[in-house]
């Protein structure tokens, strides 16, 4: 995977220490490991589930990832753009991470408790209190995981942020292989296996973290710091969350456990195309925050990188779009046939949505967040009003198209605000490097 992205000739980073090609492709090596693991388990759940106990286990995760989402408050993004920039002070963030997860753990626990099994019930279709307070041990740990690690992505050794990162899947697949071979997989036992891949992910953190040597800048940033940064980019995370997954929630309520577990395979598969985009941008953000003031290099690395990935993905969905009617049946059973269509639906826009990826994360190191939250509400209002009216009428084939028309629209206005951002800001510097 390195001499492949070295084919592309990234370049380096522009202070020249880093191999882009190398980065990011060791990322994507680690991406398509972790995508295998991920399929080989999703294989194992799907197949012993059945779409039904499938649609009930989506349900149940969306519990957890979505107060993950709701309450990380970009405390991670906030990590690693101080980090990157040399003014982390490690020591500090991690005893915040500790004392803010225990106290959201508790604060959702106690509302859990105090929430009717009805009100469960009605809002996550299916669900028992029982299973929705044992999903919530999940929020800690994902929070913490997440916290802890952007400090290893700050400090740009992508080399170990990638070993750490392969921890999570490998335990997880191993953790569903021992289930099938004692024929345990239920939906308690899937929940388990997440707890205890995310304990491992987190603990090898703190491991790496306590590696760590401390920056020699004058002025230090403190988890405050770091705080401050990550709210201004937690809306645009949030929404960007609820973009992922409003089309899966308003399936749930509006047509069933089936067909719930139908779309979140489709949903699960169309996004593993996404791991391209995902590796470059954890290269791209520290990479932009840590060259601000190097806009025309930063530009440039960003559309090489942007353009490099676009291609890649395109040519990845177009192959999977040929193969998929005869593979998602044939790998995961042919009650899983209803998977196919929203799959081929959603790929235009998940082909788009990775273009978008690397643009948006060099906006944000470069400190522009306003442009992705503005980017992520235009997404979610387009995705909600589209899977409102398309679902009633075509099912799940219409929340994979509202899904593309969402994704379509953001990524539009993202790109075109990226220009104007670089365009004066290499402007501006051009004029200050004249006057000097």
């Amino acid at each position: 995977m390195k001499a492949f992205f070295a084919y592309f000739s990234l370049g380096r980073s522009p202070d020249s220490r880093l191999n882009l090609s190398r980065a990011i492709g060791s990322t994507i090596a680690r991406q398509i490991l972790s995508g295998v693991l991920h399929f080989i388990a999703l294989w194992i759940i799907t197949r012993q589930l059945g779409p039904e106990k499938n649609g009930i286990l989506a349900t149940v995760l969306l519990l957890p990832y979505t107060l993950h989402a709701l309450l990380n408050f970009g405390l991670g993004a906030g990590h690693a753009y101080f980090v990157s920039k040399g003014t982390g002070d490690y020591k500090g963030m991690r005893t915040v991470n500790w004392v803010l997860a225990a106290g959201l753990w508790l604060a959702i626990t106690a509302s859990l408790f105090a929430c009717s099994d009805e009100f469960i019930r009605q809002y996550l279709p299916g669900i028992e209190k029982d299973l929705a307070l044992y999903a919530a041990l999940l929020v800690p740990l994902m929070l913490l995981a997440t916290w802890s690690s952007s400090l290893i992505q700050g400090s740009r050794d992508y080399d170990e942020y990638n070993k750490l990162l392969l921890l999570h899947p490998v335990v997880f697949c191993c953790g569903i292989l021992f289930l099938n071979a004692l024929n345990s997989v239920t939906v308690i036992s899937v929940l388990t296996s997440y707890l205890l891949s995310y304990l491992a992910f987190w603990l090898l953190s703190e491991w790496k973290i306590g590696k760590l040597k401390p920056f020699q800048a004058a002025t230090k940033s403190t988890s405050f710091d770091s705080l401050r940064f990550g709210l201004k980019a937690h809306l645009s995370n949030v929404i960007t969350f609820l973009n992922y997954r409003i089309d899966l929630y308003i399936v749930s309520y509006m047509l069933g456990a089936i067909e719930t577990g139908q779309y979140n395979l489709s949903m699960q598969l169309a996004e593993r195309l996404w791991l391209i985009s995902y590796a470059a941008s954890v290269i791209v953000f520290p990479e932009a925050a840590a060259h601000t003031a190097r806009p025309a290099e930063l530009h440039k690395m960003t559309k090489k990188i942007a353009g490099t990935v676009f291609t890649v993905t395109l040519v990845g969905a177009l192959v999977t779009a040929l193969l998929s009617p005869f593979a998602i049946p044939w790998i995961f059973g042919n009650e899983y046939q209803g998977a196919v269509m929203p799959f081929i639906i959603m790929l235009p826009g998940i082909v788009l949505w990775s273009y978008m990826r690397i643009v948006s994360n060099a906006l944000a190191g470069l400190g522009y967040l306003k442009v992705n939250n503005w980017s992520a509400v235009i997404c979610l209002a387009v995705n909600i009003a589209a899977n409102l009216i398309a679902v009633p009428l075509y099912g799940a084939n219409g929340a994979a198209l509202a899904s593309t028309i969402a994704y379509s629209v953001a990524t539009v206005y993202t790109v075109m605000m990226y220009r104007r951002v670089m365009e004066e800001k290499i402007r501006d510097f051009e004029s200050q490097a004249a006057r000097v």
